[in-house]
C-alpha cells in the first residue's frame, strides 16, 4: 500500500506541475456527437448571498461493459468522477464552476444568476474529462500479463462511455522523462515552448491486482489532479482469468526483425507440403534486412489451398479500425486476408472474415479497413465444419478474435508455383 500511495504522489506531483500531453496521444470516444451532449437532471436547492447554488443530482443509468468485472471497475470510475471540483460546465448555456462535490450533490457558482426559482429542475451537461492510467501493478501473481489486459479493457470500457478522453498509457513514461528534462534546461526553445501547447489531465487511476487465495484483490486510487485529492478508493475481488480469457489488444508492430520467427506465427511446411512459411534473411520492407516469405504450389489438381501466415493468438481489436502491412511477390497475384471470430457464449462457434488485395513485383502498404471485410462463404459450407467448428450469426466481433492469417488463396489465383512476402504487420486505429 505504501508503494502505491508513492507512485500516486509522484504521478500528481508531475502531472500538477506539467501540462503534459498533446492531443494526438489521447484517446476519445468514436461517436463524439452523441457523447458531448449529456447531461443529468438536477434540482435547485438553494443558492447562497455569495450566488453558490446547490443542486441534487439525478444520476444517470451506465451502459453495461462487455465484460462484467471491467464493467464494474468502469462504473465506480465514471460515478465518482462525473463531476470534479475546479472543473467548468454548463447549465443551459450558462457556465458554472463546481465548488464542492457531495455524492448525488453539488455546489456551483454561475458565471452570471441563474434564472430559476428553488426547486427548479434544470439540466446539467457532464463535462468530459481526461483521464490518465497508470499500468496497474501486479503482486504475487504468475499471470502478469493480466494488469496490461485489466487496464485495455477498462481504457475500452471508459472510451466507450463517453465521459473521458484517455490519455495513452505507452506514452506517460517518455512524457515524464522528457518534462522532467525540460527543468534540467537542456532542452531546445523550441520544445520548451511545445509545453505550452499540452493538455493537462484531470484524473489519475493506478493501483494494485493481488492474488490471494485463487482470487484477485483489486485495489485502485483515482485521484483528482486539480486538488490533489484522491476521489475514491475501488476495491473489489474477482476470480483468477483463465489463460483461455486473456486477449492481446495491443496494436502489433511486427517487422520479423528478429533471428527467428516468433510462436505466436506459424512457419513451416504446411497443407501436406503445399505451401511454406519461413523468415527470408536477404530483404524486407522499407528498406529493412527481414521478412516472411510464403512459397507455394497451386497445380491444377490442387484443392483449397490458402497459402498463408497466420497467427492463432487471441487478440481484442475493437478499438482498431483496421489492418496494414508491407506486401511483394514474384508475379502478379490477388492476395487474402482472412479473421475468425467467436462467439462470446461458445467459443466453438466461430464465424470467417475476409478481404482481398492485389499484389506485384514491388513492396507496397496494405490497408484493410475491418468494416470493408465480408463474410467467408467458403466456411460456411465446408470451412468451419474442417476446423471441427460451427459458423455463427454473422457478426463481426473484433473484440473475439479467434485467428489472423495473410496470404493467397488458390481459387483467387491461377496454378502457379510463386513467392509472396509480408513485413511490418500493424493494427491501425
Amino acid at each position: 500500500m505504501k508503494k502505491l500511495m508513492y507512485l500516486s504522489i509522484f504521478f500528481v506531483t508531475v502531472i500538477m506541475c506539467f501540462l503534459f500531453l498533446s492531443c494526438t496521444t489521447i484517446q476519445t470516444a468514436k461517436k463524439t456527437g452523441e457523447t458531448e451532449q449529456m447531461y443529468v437532471n438536477a434540482t435547485l436547492k438553494s443558492v447562497s448571498k455569495d450566488g453558490t447554488v446547490s443542486l441534487l443530482l439525478q444520476l444517470p443509468e451506465f451502459n453495461e461493459s462487455r465484460d462484467p468485472f471491467i464493467g464494474k471497475i468502469a462504473r465506480q470510475v465514471i460515478e465518482k468522477s462525473l463531476f470534479l471540483e475546479g472543473i467548468t460546465t454548463k447549465i443551459d448555456g450558462i457556465s458554472v464552476v463546481v465548488r464542492e462535490v457531495h455524492k448525488n450533490a453539488i455546489d456551483i457558482f454561475p458565471e452570471k444568476p441563474l434564472p430559476y426559482p428553488v426547486g427548479s429542475e434544470v439540466k446539467l451537461k457532464i463535462p468530459r474529462k481526461t483521464i490518465a492510467i497508470v499500468d496497474f501493478e501486479v503482486i504475487r501473481g504468475k499471470q502478469k500479463d493480466l494488469g496490461r489486459v485489466t487496464l485495455e479493457g477498462l481504457t475500452s470500457a471508459l472510451i466507450d462511455s463517453g465521459h473521458f478522453n484517455v490519455v495513452e498509457r505507452s506514452k506517460l513514461k517518455t512524457i515524464i522523462k522528457e518534462l522532467n528534462l525540460s527543468m534540467t534546461g537542456l532542452m531546445e526553445e523550441s520544445a520548451v515552448k511545445n509545453v505550452g501547447h499540452l493538455q493537462m489531465a484531470d484524473l489519475i487511476l493506478t493501483g494494485t491486482l493481488a492474488e490471494i487465495s485463487g482470487e484477485w484483490d483489486i485495489n485502485l486510487r483515482l485521484l483528482n489532479v486539480r486538488t490533489g485529492h484522491a476521489l475514491a478508493a475501488i476495491t473489489m475481488k474477482a476470480p483468477l482469468f483463465k489463460p483461455s480469457e486473456m486477449r492481446d489488444s495491443g496494436s502489433m508492430n511486427e517487422d520479423f526483425e528478429k533471428d527467428f520467427i516468433d510462436a505466436s506465427w506459424v512457419a513451416g511446411y504446411r497443407e501436406k507440403g503445399a505451401y511454406r512459411v519461413s523468415l527470408d534473411t536477404t530483404e524486407g520492407a522499407e528498406n529493412s534486412r527481414q521478412s516472411i516469405k510464403v512459397d507455394f504450389n497451386f497445380t491444377k489438381n490442387s484443392k483449397r489451398i490458402f497459402a498463408r501466415l497466420g497467427s492463432g493468438k487471441k487478440r481484442d481489436l475493437y478499438l482498431y479500425g483496421g489492418i496494414e502491412f508491407y506486401a511483394k511477390s514474384t508475379t502478379q497475384l490477388t492476395g487474402k486476408i482472412h479473421i475468425l471470430t467467436s462467439n462470446p457464449d461458445d467459443p466453438n462457434i466461430i464465424d470467417a472474415w475476409t478481404g482481398s488485395f492485389e499484389i506485384d513485383g514491388e513492396w507496397k502498404k496494405k490497408r484493410i479497413p475491418f468494416e470493408s471485410l465480408m463474410i467467408g462463404r467458403g466456411w460456411i459450407k465446408k470451412g468451419a465444419e474442417k476446423h471441427g467448428a460451427r459458423y455463427g450469426d454473422q457478426i463481426l466481433r473484433l473484440d473475439r478474435v479467434e485467428g489472423l492469417s495473410i496470404g493467397v488463396a488458390s481459387w483467387d489465383n491461377p496454378p502457379v508455383k510463386e513467392i509472396i512476402w509480408i513485413d511490418n504487420i500493424r493494427f491501425y486505429e
